[in-house]
């Protein structure tokens, strides 16, 4: 039996607070109460069909669950809430926590947790299976006896660095690894928030990572446990919660508020928003005011791009907080700028697959060819615009969301998973001669392990929609879909995506007049056809519309569908030189060999290039006779040609997804200048020991960056570079080989508003001073400074420090690299 719980709350039915008064009873106080508004909830056009009516029955989609689901249930939850108990002063019912992102001193402790009780929720609604609602009741159960102990309404796991002591060890008590100092329970550190001690930054507030990321996790948990399995508990504790934030933010002052909110909050505002609608209690609308980032918003409802530089994630979340508060008050800022948003990352920051980013972060608008190859399209990103297109499409059934939809889950999304044993990804990079960054599903839990949890469980959100007597299909997958306004059971069979048929039969209580709208993809070109109970459709909308049937159906009715896919490429809009092939919606890899391990990084001098520019591609790239998918070049290989397969498909492999192109004639002209340049940089990779991104939050917590204070640096973006700047000191620790001559290599930007000056030490000795002159030329160029042997001998990791002389200001650092001196030249 399936889950009979309502899903996503709607702006046009009437709130429950009513019940939950009655149950629960108001915590709200007089004094807390908001000021009459005037709230008017924007109407939705259709409404998706419920996870819970939707049964996906074949294809990749229903592998990609049936592996999360095993993979939900093999968890144990007690080790995920270890951390949150041991804050509480609970007694633990397991030896141990889990690792990673969640493990002892990660700072992110508790993430896990949340991101759990979403996904076990959202299963429960995809499949009926009780024992993944009996996983969210119990804990639910949980926080809630936690959150009780606790005695505010606080939840969380979260700890703070506290100042290091002159001689202390390297490691907490607990086994976490310290970062500025000592580790100590993030607690206390909201009371400072609430008095006005404000130090944020990118992902540091008051000495915790992302603070309110994490409790959004946990939030987003509640809420979910309370949408999809109905229960009221969840909906209790996610109240007292509130009222715990709204302890902390409530009095803040504008300036305050804003300051705070430089720091990562994840999706705030849209919980908040949600349990506003939830209870119909204003008053945690009000808090969601409070996670409303203006230096972002503004501009983007301005429709002014702000993005170039900014931390992806970061982003993604805030912005379908906005269009979940536009939906439930018809805020016009708030749902130009969501709108605005979702047109720009689309259309002019995204690659092929759907994703987005380089090393997290947005690049200049369409300037994407610089940053094809390395740490690209981060997991997390994808599946937040997911949530976001759904919505969006159901405010208005355009099908550029549908497409996005598509895209996204079969590239993007399926190749995020290793269908052999359910592995989810970090990132899912696109460049040349690249690997997938598979996670450690039981040891890592970064933030992709834990959507990767709920992307899975929702792969069958947004393939429907209905809307009174209209009833919309997205894509094709096999499934079945149950409108039960109708009485109609719709079964969809197919071989998609390699198929290139679909056929759909109806099944009804009694013959039903609606309005059944197929999509007809903007790939699906010629000899596309509809065929209705055997019989054509003589009149056909354009490819990029809906195929709209009005007819009395009845049981048994059945509609075919011709979807044929062209081979065709898709372009950077920097550089229409380098290109993805497509097979229909689907983006093809080429295999490069076995994978190698380097997370995401670099471009091996063996990579191809492909002197096809200007030649259309089904006239060098065949398919592979009976294995529907897969193609091979011909002749246009340089050096040689290259097996193409659907990317969803090709895992624990080296491959590439984006190509150089060159006509005949550029090539015989460019080969010897890429030729060298691949050995230049091939060189360059084998002589590097360590190198370290500054303004890159993962990489320079792997080389444990440190600085005077939070607030004494900042990140730093120019021309789609990524560094860092400080006005006092800022390190990083960079392995070194004492078995050779080491050199240290510094990249900056000579176009500094005023001079800058500052020493670079190794090891608290001074290697070298840098003076970086004001309006330069704006270029890249390395400086290299010897380290003496005897800074090297007998270790394997110096730390290398920027410090500001003569009461100047560090330059921006775009890149710190340790090489072996004698095989870099």
């Amino acid at each position: 039996m399936r889950n009979p719980h309502f899903q996503r709350p709607n702006p046009l039915v009437p709130p429950i607070w009513f019940v939950a008064t009655l149950i629960l009873g108001r915590l709200a106080s007089t004094a807390a109460q908001t000021a009459e508004v005037e709230i008017h909830p924007v109407a939705l056009a259709a409404q998706p069909l419920p996870l819970s009516a939707v049964c996906l029955t074949g294809g990749p989609l229903q592998h990609a669950q049936e592996l999360d689901a095993k993979y939900l249930l093999e968890l144990k939850p007690d080790r995920m809430l270890y951390y949150l108990r041991l804050r509480a002063g609970l007694t633990n019912k397991t030896d141990g926590g889990y690792g990673g992102w969640d493990g002892a001193g990660r700072q992110l402790t508790g993430h896990i947790a949340g991101h759990y009780l979403s996904a076990v929720s959202d299963m429960y609604a995809a499949t009926g299976d009780p024992r993944f609602k009996e996983r969210a009741d119990y804990i639910v159960g949980e926080l809630k006896e936690i959150q009780d102990k606790q005695a505010d309404g606080y939840l969380g796991a979260l700890m703070a660095n506290a100042p290091r002591r002159a001689g202390a060890a390297n490691t907490t008590a607990d086994g976490g690894r310290r970062g500025q100092g000592e580790l100590v329970d993030g607690k206390g550190r909201f009371a400072e928030i609430t008095n006005g001690v404000i130090q944020s930054g990118g992902f540091d507030l008051n000495g915790m990572w992302s603070p309110w990321y994490v409790e959004h996790k946990i939030f987003a948990g509640l809420r979910d446990a309370y949408h999809y399995t109905g229960n009221p508990t969840a909906l209790a504790v996610e109240i007292k919660f509130a009222a715990w934030v709204e302890s902390i933010v409530g009095n803040l002052t504008e300036a305050q508020d804003q300051r705070m909110l430089n720091t990562e909050f994840g999706g705030m505002n849209e919980v908040l928003a949600d349990l506003y609608h939830d209870t119909g209690d204003k008053r945690w609308l009000a808090v969601s005011d409070k996670f409303e980032h203006k230096a972002i918003v503004d501009p983007l409802a301005a429709h002014h791009d702000v993005l170039g530089g900014k931390h992806g994630n970061t982003q993604v979340p805030k912005m379908m907080g906005e269009l979940s508060r536009y939906i439930y008050t018809g805020n016009q800022t708030d749902g130009d700028a969501a709108k605005f948003f979702w047109e720009q990352v689309v259309f002019h920051h995204s690659y092929a697959t759907g994703g987005h980013g380089h090393n997290e972060y947005f690049d200049p608008a369409d300037q994407l060819s610089k940053d094809v190859d390395g740490r690209d399209d981060e997991s997390c990103n994808v599946y937040n615009m997911l949530k976001m297109t759904r919505e969006l499409f159901a405010l208005q059934p355009d099908i550029r969301y549908a497409e996005f939809m598509e895209t996204a889950l079969f590239n993007h999304v399926l190749a995020s998973i290793d269908p052999k044993d359910g592995r989810t990804c970090y990132m899912v990079p696109v460049g040349r001669g690249v690997t997938h960054e598979y996670q450690d599903m039981f040891d890592s839990f970064t933030c992709c392990v834990g959507t990767g949890m709920e992307n899975h469980a929702l792969l069958g959100d947004g393939i429907y929609y209905q809307s009174g007597d209209k009833f919309w299909v997205n894509f094709y997958t096999p499934s079945t879909a149950d409108w039960k306004e109708a009485g109609a059971r719709l079964t969809v069979e197919t071989t998609f995506p390699e198929g290139e048929s679909a056929t759909l039969k109806f099944t009804l209580t009694s013959p039903k007049k609606f309005t059944l709208a197929l999509r007809r993809p903007s790939w699906a070109g010629e000899n596309f056809s509809v065929k209705v109970n055997g019989k054509s459709l003589a009149a056909l909308p354009p490819p990029a519309s809906y195929v709209e049937i009005k007819r009395t159906w009845k049981s048994g009715d059945t509609v075919v569908l011709v979807l044929p896919k062209q081979l065709h490429e898709s372009t950077l809009p920097d550089n229409p030189r380098r290109v993805a092939l497509m097979w229909g919606p689907l983006v093809l890899a080429g295999d490069l060999g076995p994978e190698q391990r380097r997370r995401g990084r670099g471009q091996p001098s063996d990579v191809p290039v492909l002197v096809a520019a200007e030649i259309p591609v089904a006239e060098w790239l065949k398919p592979v006779a009976g294995q529907p998918g897969d193609f091979q070049s011909v002749g246009v290989g340089r050096d040689k040609d290259v097996q193409f397969v659907p990317f969803y498909r090709l895992h624990e492999r080296t491959y590439a997804v984006y190509w150089d192109t060159f006509t005949a004639g550029e090539w015989e002209k460019k080969s010897a200048d890429y030729a060298t340049q691949q050995a230049r940089e091939e060189k360059l990779k084998l002589a590097t020991v360590g190198f370290a991104q500054p303004g890159q939050m993962q990489s320079e917590r792997d080389c444990n960056m440190q600085s005077s204070a939070p607030e004494d640096s900042s990140v730093e973006q120019t021309m789609g570079h990524y560094g860092r700047r400080g006005t006092k000191w800022f390190s990083f620790d960079l392995p070194v080989d004492p078995e050779h001559p080491m050199t240290l290599v510094c990249t900056y930007c000579a176009d500094e508003w005023r001079e800058r000056s500052f020493d670079i030490l190794v090891d608290g000795q001074k290697v070298g001073d840098q003076t970086i002159n004001a309006r330069g030329d704006p270029k890249f160029y390395d400086v290299e400074y010897k380290i003496p042997v005897s800074l090297v001998g007998g270790k394997r990791k110096v730390t290398v420090r920027f410090e500001a002389t003569r009461g100047n200001e560090i330059g921006a650092v775009y890149g710190v690299r340790t090489l072996r001196a004698d095989e870099a030249h």
